[in-house]
């Protein structure tokens, strides 16, 4: 009985916010693994590390990601615009 009486209480204390903050870190997570695995820069074995990070470190993983892309994204740009001197 008391057992049963400590997991009410438990779902109790999960408010709307707790559910809301689980949906936000998932949804990141699905969209960096999304990313991850369309980037054809990328090799298999890169993305198959990015993606044991993500999964297993959920909000570190997301933002060390995320911090890798948009300085992958930003060197890209770089190269673009200080190309080849003709």
């Amino acid at each position: 009985m008391d057992a049963q009486r400590g997991e009410n209480t438990m779902m109790e204390n999960v408010g709307v916010a707790h559910l809301l903050v689980i949906l936000v870190i998932l949804a990141l997570e699905v969209l960096a693994l999304v990313q991850v695995w369309r980037d054809a820069r990328r090799s298999d074995a890169v993305k198959v590390v990015w993606t044991a990070v993500i999964v297993l470190v959920p909000v570190i993983g997301v933002l060390g990601w995320a911090v890798n892309w948009l300085l992958g994204r930003a060197a890209d740009r770089l190269n673009r615009s200080n190309g080849p001197a003709a």
